[in-house]
């Protein structure tokens, strides 16, 4: 399906960017002490709590409001916040201690100590707490017996040897730990503030704390707007230098433009025509993301679990034209589930994506054939599906276009489209209601498994029930036996891609690329391609 332009869609963009070319200067007050950043986002808000967040845009500002051991710059390189230096590892590689500074408080007054680490992990661990990345412990000594129930969460692999010094004990070794401290779900966590709060905690401004450079003063834990002030107990806060941060959900890209063009925010994001329109405006920025869009399949409903259908769906949709004439924001195809410049064979250097190869990624020939087939092993010729996704501007064209290209390429099937917020997207998603959902996973570390863990059968992202004994046996291997051999290991995961492929366990589309127009003069901001997206304690105006 080709994108159709009218001419009201052409006068429009055009006027926006003749208008953005008389220059951006400021949005709201940037001078002396009081500097306002005014950004806008694309999607809700949908927890500060750091135990139990799901999604990226919710870490990045708990990643403002709180402070964790570590801290990734914009190269994803490791350095020590709360931790007064780089960890101390034991030969064997399964021992960390760590020392924290002593400076730290909450904005309550508490200090910040090693003992809110350990509770932070416990509660991680804690079956009760349903935390999405508790399988991020599973090589913390006793993490897999607890996530059974097999044992209690005290006895996972941390304990605090004085009110300063954390100790953390492996069962395997684990190369990338350190960047899994400086992960949001590995911050420390205020225990009798948790326990005040109960089910409240994280839902809102009111129900949350920080020990970070801000704090969230307004936020009602549903609205499309919130606040965040500089903590004045930050033990940093002379190097922070933006005062407040306004966010405002903009899910039309148009609206987006116009208040950019009014200096009313900061930054707008581009998809589709204006990203063309605006592509050489000395404003528009473009951020390659370790992030992978794709379709997850539930594997309950029958129609999905049948083989052939999945691969007609698969061959039905051109991840091209999906994004270079739908989308239009940068982004590229992708049929790997991990993206492009994440991981490299550790002997060649030679990417992931480049290694494997790319597949073609569509023909309405195969699409039909397996089409055929999967009504012969169905029983049927007339199939109703149900597609989940955002309601963001983006989401919208993204399912339009798939249910188009279902449709047209597998006659007899009917595509029925639900575009709900995200934070309504998640929910159903983890209720097990969906049929097809549009959804992305940006890498937490930059390790392979980041990615091939999430369709282990016992996972809790993998919230289509894939499973596969021999796919399970290959990522177990990567992890365990093979640890400690990057080069078996990188073989272990290309095999791990290659029964995800064959199998259409998830449908692949593309690597995002973000667009955005940004103000000149705001500088600074930390851009990861892995972890938190950005990050504005180290922003400024110019």
């Amino acid at each position: 399906m080709k994108l159709k332009r009218s001419a009201l869609l052409l006068a429009t963009a055009a006027s926006l960017f003749l208008a953005a070319c008389s220059g951006q200067e400021s949005a709201g007050n940037k001078s002396g002490k009081n500097s306002t950043i005014n950004y806008a986002v694309n999607t809700e808000l949908s927890t500060l709590d750091s135990g139990t967040v799901m999604d990226i845009n919710a870490a990045n500002y708990i990643g403002l409001v709180q402070e964790g051991l570590y801290w990734e710059n914009e190269k994803n390189e490791v350095q020590p916040a709360l931790a007064k230096e780089m960890p101390e590892k034991s030969e064997d590689g399964l021992t960390y201690t760590v020392k924290m500074r002593d400076d730290a408080k909450w904005s309550n007054g508490d200090p910040v100590t090693a003992h809110d680490f350990v509770y932070a992990i416990r509660r991680l661990a804690d079956p009760k707490t349903g935390a999405a990345y508790s399988y991020l412990l599973e090589n913390f000594v006793n993490g897999p017996e607890i996530a059974e129930g097999k044992k209690a969460p005290e006895e996972i692999g941390v304990k605090a040897l004085d009110d300063h010094t954390i100790e953390i004990n492996l069962s395997k070794p684990t190369p990338y730990l350190e960047h899994l401290l400086s992960f949001v779900p590995f911050f420390p966590t205020n225990q009798k503030f948790v326990e005040e709060k109960g089910d409240r905690y994280g839902s809102s401004a009111e129900n949350s704390i920080a020990s970070g450079p801000y704090k969230m003063v307004e936020w009602d834990g549903s609205g499309l707007e919130w606040k965040l002030e500089k903590n004045p107990d930050y033990y940093n806060k002379d190097q922070v230098k933006v005062d407040n941060i306004d966010v405002q959900v903009m899910k039309e890209v148009s609206t987006n433009v116009n208040l950019f063009d009014s200096k009313k925010v900061d930054n707008s994001l581009l998809t589709g025509e204006t990203v063309k329109q605006f592509a050489d405006h000395p404003n528009a920025v473009q951020q390659e993301k370790a992030r992978t869009r794709y379709l997850q399949l539930n594997y309950e409903n029958k129609v999905l679990a049948n083989r052939n259908f999945r691969q007609a769906v698969d061959y039905a949709i051109d991840n091209d034209e999906l994004t270079q004439q739908i989308i239009g924001d940068g982004s590229k195809g992708l049929s790997t589930f991990v993206p492009e410049n994440f991981v490299a064979n550790p002997e060649t250097g030679e990417d992931f994506v480049s290694e494997y190869g790319n597949e073609k990624f569509a023909d309405k020939s195969k699409a039909k054939e397996h089409w055929e087939k999967a009504k012969s092993e169905l029983g049927q010729d007339q199939v109703t599906i149900r597609l989940l996704a955002d309601d963001d501007e983006k989401s919208k064209k993204e399912s339009q276009y798939i249910q188009g290209q279902i449709e047209e390429n597998m006659p007899g099937v009917k595509v029925e489209i639900t575009n709900v917020p995200k934070k309504n997207r998640m929910s159903q998603v983890a209720e097990g209601n969906f049929d097809l959902v549009i959804t992305g996973w940006g890498a937490d570390y930059a390790d392979a498994s980041n990615f091939y863990d999430l369709f282990k059968s016992d996972n809790f992202y993998n919230q289509g029930h894939y499973k596969n004994p021999e796919y399970d046996k290959v990522v177990e291997r990567a992890g365990n036996q093979d640890a400690n051999d990057p080069k078996t290991r990188w073989e272990d995961f290309k095999e791990a891609q290659k029964i995800l492929s064959d199998d259409k366990a998830v449908l692949v589309l593309y690597q995002e690329v973000e667009t955005q127009l940004r103000n000149p003069n705001l500088k600074g901001i930390t851009f990861r391609p892995v972890n938190l997206e950005y990050d504005f304690r180290t922003a400024y105006f110019e």
